[in-house]
């Protein structure tokens, strides 16, 4: 396969080469600046990727507009909160990279703009995750014949510091679930540490979730207020997050109290009882926004003078008493709804030294008399 060079200026040249097509072949023309042997390789390199099946039209589209596309595409693939968090991450390349030709971005480019995103005051976290979400985009160009390589793979994006989480032990937990039992909120900070459910899974349970005779709640929806948007209803976090939770004897004493709770108000209400079937509402009826729950938290933390932590970290500590009572990790990553183990596994890792000692001892007790005569 051939192509010609023709030159229109001092320095300009026009490559003209040939190219398939759905009618079979179409003649392709681009303007090249330079010496004539720049044309001439980026000729070569055209043709040569012709030959390997490789050659990727050349189109203008900008990186934002194929950002802003790609969103769009996963828009119904991916939750709300989700989309908003990839909203922000993308508005926030666009201010660097938006402008940039999408066939002419480079790792260079990615790089430079990371920089200016940190010095800018991001955090390094934030950064990160603008990376990932980039990352993925750029790889789905690739797939899509948009772009040869990705070049995002090529960047190293800036690798935040990990944070010491500091999880209440039982006996913490114990001190602020008595200063909260006078709490309207009680059995939702209950359940939370006795299931390990986020803030919006407990907000979005509904009693047709709960069945007490198998003793096992079931995770189908969420209930979340989003910036912008208010409180939105939608799917559980990720495909794993819908999951089905065993109940102990605590968290369904706790379910029951609910409902007995729950029952004897709506016979007050009567009619004006909303039957939306939540379990935790407000008197009205009105199922909780998920908000209260944090500020009730925060309000009885600093009103008791406890120590700090937060209402995300009462799963935290479900997750952390089942650990150090050497339950599987895979158990707790089904309990807690982890998209991997790998996860449980990382966001616990300060939990693991103590595991893999009392694994040690416990390989002693199960396999020791195979080696009687050593001893």
């Amino acid at each position: 396969m051939k192509g010609t060079i023709q030159q229109r200026g001092v320095r300009t040249w026009r490559i003209r080469y040939d190219v398939p097509s759905n009618s079979g072949r179409k003649q392709v023309s681009e303007t090249v600046r330079g010496a004539k042997r720049d044309a001439q390789r980026i000729l070569r390199n055209r043709l040569s990727s012709i030959d390997r099946g490789t050659y990727i039209e050349r189109t203008k589209e900008k990186v934002s507009h194929y950002l802003n596309r790609w969103l769009e595409i996963h828009s119904n693939n991916v939750s709300i909160r989700t989309y908003v968090g990839y909203q922000g991450c993308l508005k926030r390349l666009n201010l660097h990279l938006g402008t940039l030709n999408l066939q002419k971005l480079n790792p260079d480019h990615i790089q430079t703009t990371y920089k200016k995103m940190v010095d800018s005051g991001l955090s390094a976290r934030t950064v990160l995750h603008s990376h990932r979400v980039l990352n993925v985009a750029l790889k789905d160009a690739v797939k899509w014949g948009h772009l040869v390589n990705n070049p995002a793979s090529k960047v190293d994006p800036p690798k935040p510091k990990k944070k010491e989480m500091e999880v209440w032990d039982a006996e913490a937990v114990s001190r602020f679930m008595k200063a909260a039992s006078p709490s309207p909120y009680y059995s939702a900070f209950s359940l939370a540490v006795l299931t390990g459910m986020r803030r919006s899974e407990l907000a979005g349970l509904k009693w047709s979730d709960i069945d007490l005779e198998s003793k096992r709640l079931h995770i189908t929806r969420t209930r979340q207020r989003i910036s912008g948007l208010g409180i939105v209803e939608g799917p559980p976090k990720t495909h794993r997050s819908s999951r089905s939770i065993a109940l102990s004897e605590l968290a369904m004493k706790t379910f029951i109290r609910v409902r007995n709770k729950q029952s004897k108000t709506r016979l007050l209400l009567g009619a004006t009882w909303p039957n939306t079937d939540y379990v935790f509402t407000y008197e009205t009826g009105e199922p909780i926004d998920p908000e209260t729950l944090t500020k009730e938290f925060k309000r009885i933390v600093r009103r008791n003078g406890l120590s700090h932590g937060t209402l995300h970290g009462l799963r935290h500590a479900f997750a952390t008493a089942l650990l150090t009572q050497n339950v599987h990790p895979a158990v707790v990553q089904s309990a807690l709804g982890h998209s991997s183990i790998g996860i449980t596994i990382d966001t616990y890792s300060h939990v693991i030294p103590g595991l893999e000692e009392a694994a040690a001892r416990t390989i002693d007790q199960a396999l020791g008399i195979a080696f009687a005569k050593e001893a």
